[in-house]
């Protein structure tokens, strides 16, 4: 998007109401996020953050069925609950796909994938290899990541080894890995609902993990972890540091500093810090479609 077009597209969109359902308005809002942000030094602090403010209400959405997005899943779950849930799933489970759901969660918590990212993710010695989701617009850190597995424990980077052969040999296309997926989200919720939690599902590991993270990483590493391309989004829509658990997991991964590096700090936080980044730091070329209006 060219930047003189950028005032006038972010107008169009935020009077554009009952057009889009809230997913899709969320979708084109991060991605003119992105493009303030990527436009750095050639936008004047003020105007930047003029930008910003007046994406924040947005266009109202167009009413339909009950969400069933990622906003609506449990975003914390305190440390005692989790592990009422995995001593039902791994001992008292009638199920396989139970001790399965457990291996998962115990794995995500620390590694706090997106369920997508788990069907083609790949280890190679000590480095757990991830093709991000959610990468359209510029918004991930480019095409997959990297987590260093050194501190993960040898037991741990064995299980998970062998976790990830196991679910591409239970699924081997999209369509069946949804349907895996589906399967050990009810077997959890199933066991929620027998100990009397409120239900988790396995994206809620994904908040836990980064509440977790952001009390022993910088909210750089934290947003490589997760394969954001800038701290902000970690701080807006996941988890806060204090509904993370106080004690820090025994196994970690950690990210490389190659992505580390590519991280955006957030505008809101570190305006003058963010635009100085942008200046030294060439972007790699992105071949996904820009949105269009």
């Amino acid at each position: 998007m060219h930047l003189n077009d950028l005032p006038g597209a972010i107008r169009w969109f935020v009077d554009e109401h009952n057009r889009w359902v809230k997913s899709t308005i969320n979708l084109y809002r991060a991605a003119l996020i992105q493009a303030i942000e990527d436009a750095g030094p050639e936008l004047a602090n003020a105007s930047a953050e003029e930008l910003l403010a007046s994406l924040k209400p947005g266009p109202q959405p167009r009413k339909s069925g009950s969400p069933k997005t990622s906003a609506r899943k449990r975003k914390s779950v305190p440390e005692a609950e989790f592990a009422l849930l995995m001593d039902r799933l791994r001992n008292r489970g009638d199920h396989p796909d139970d001790r399965l759901a457990a291996r998962l969660l115990n794995h995500n918590v620390r590694l706090f994938l997106r369920p997508s990212e788990w069907r083609t993710a790949i280890i190679q010695g000590n480095t757990l290899i991830i093709r991000n989701g959610k990468a359209t617009n510029g918004r991930a850190l480019g095409t997959h990541r990297q987590l260093d597995l050194k501190d993960y424990g040898g037991k741990g980077v064995s299980d998970l080894s062998k976790l990830l052969v196991f679910l591409r040999k239970r699924a081997q296309g999209a369509e069946s890995f949804r349907h895996l997926w589906g399967s050990l989200a009810s077997r959890i919720a199933r066991a929620c609902k027998e100990i009397g939690i409120k239900r988790v599902s396995p994206y809620s590991t994904r908040h836990i993990g980064m509440a977790n993270a952001k009390s022993w990483m910088s909210p750089e590493e934290v947003a490589a972890t997760a394969g954001h391309k800038t701290t902000a989004t970690a701080t807006a829509h996941y988890a806060k540091r204090r509904t993370g658990w106080r004690t820090k997991p025994l196994g970690v991964a950690r990210p490389m500093a190659e992505d580390v590096a590519k991280v955006i700090r957030s505008p809101k936080v570190r305006r003058e810090t963010n635009l100085e980044l942008i200046r030294k730091r060439k972007e790699p070329e992105d071949d996904t479609p820009a949105l269009k209006f």
